[in-house]
């Protein structure tokens, strides 16, 4: 990588409670009058890898551009998950996903000078990088099963409009008391700043299409902000969940292997097919056919929170479960 004039790459050295020191590695290119300052990190939980290569487009097309404002990038806010292959430090093999565990750090920030490993990160990274900034940007990634979506938060209008020039396809607006008071997007929302997160599909490996996708949403927020030059482009086409008209496709009674046609993400047509129900006693098929003209949301592993507890998850129904094989948001509104 060339380093040109204005881009700075630091570390942070965290002390941890043994005594030994973890390093952050993060990107600073200022510009201009170096304000407003834009946050955006990846990779809070170990096995959200696509952020990373996110990061990485975002400097590679910054680097050059007359920046008016300053970015800090982190590509890796938790190595220490990271390197443990998991979505947490700590967490063992088998253990369930839990808001509770003690190195969940999207649930302990700002963190803490004294406390374990992970809130001794978020803590360095929140005084040293976070609280200096105007904007934070929280990339994680879904399971490949849900299309990636920007969450905003609701009690803050430019959250919102950050989400809608994000140019992804789905957005969610989370109202104030269904956010986790340790939550970035939350902790740094209450501290004046406008904070978003953008949730790419697929976990454990890098998804290239995905990070592009999100790299092109977040060039445009930059644009949007003027902290880069260009004209933004306004969303054409951007679904609010819950909100905006949807259909929710739910199998029949019986013992099925679910076969996937389509992504999550993918345009369909009404009455084009999307799945098949194979019947694990005598082999027999059944199609299932989006009912409208739309965009998938879910599709296959679709129980609530399955993004968070993948290891439970086969493509499989059993005989007296509701199980919902696709969410597609209609076309016509």
């Amino acid at each position: 990588m060339v380093y040109l004039p204005g881009l700075k790459r630091s570390i942070l050295s965290v002390q941890m409670p043994d005594g030994s020191f973890v390093e952050v590695p993060y990107f600073k290119l200022e510009g201009g009058s170096g304000s407003p300052v834009v946050y955006i990190h990846a990779a809070q939980h170990g096995v959200e890898l696509t952020g990373i290569y996110t990061i990485k487009l975002l400097l590679d097309s910054v680097l050059g551009m007359n920046v008016n404002g300053t970015i800090i990038l982190v590509p890796v806010a938790n190595p220490l998950a990271v390197r443990w292959r998991r979505h947490f430090y700590k967490m063992e093999l088998g253990e369930p996903y839990s808001s509770y565990h003690p190195h969940q750090m999207n649930r302990l920030w700002p963190g803490r000078a004294d406390g374990n490993e992970t809130e001794r990160i978020a803590y360095s990274l929140y005084k040293n990088l976070i609280e200096q900034s105007d904007y934070v940007i929280d990339l994680h990634c879904y399971e490949q099963w849900i299309a990636p979506a920007a969450l905003a938060n609701g009690w803050d209008e430019v959250s919102v409009k950050l989400a809608e020039y994000s140019l992804l396809p789905f957005i969610e607006v989370y109202s104030r008391p269904n956010v986790h008071r340790g939550m970035l997007s939350y902790v740094a929302t209450e501290a004046g700043k406008h904070s978003l997160t953008i949730e790419h599909s697929g976990q454990r490996w890098v998804f290239p299409e995905q990070a592009k996708l999100v790299h092109r949403g977040l060039m445009n927020i930059l644009r949007y902000l003027d902290v880069i030059p260009g004209k933004p482009i306004k969303p054409k086409l951007q679904f609010t969940l819950g909100r905006d008209p949807h259909v929710d496709i739910y199998a029949p009674e019986g013992e099925w292997i679910i076969v996937t046609l389509k992504t999550a993400g993918e345009e369909v047509e009404e009455g084009e097919e999307i799945a098949k129900l194979l019947n694990m006693n005598d082999l027999e098929e059944e199609t299932v056919k989006s009912p409208v003209k739309g965009i998938i949301y879910w599709i296959g592993s679709t129980r609530n929170n399955i993004d968070t507890r993948p290891s439970e998850e086969v493509q499989i129904v059993l005989k007296g479960e509701k199980y919902r094989i696709a969410t597609i948001y209609s076309l016509k509104k």
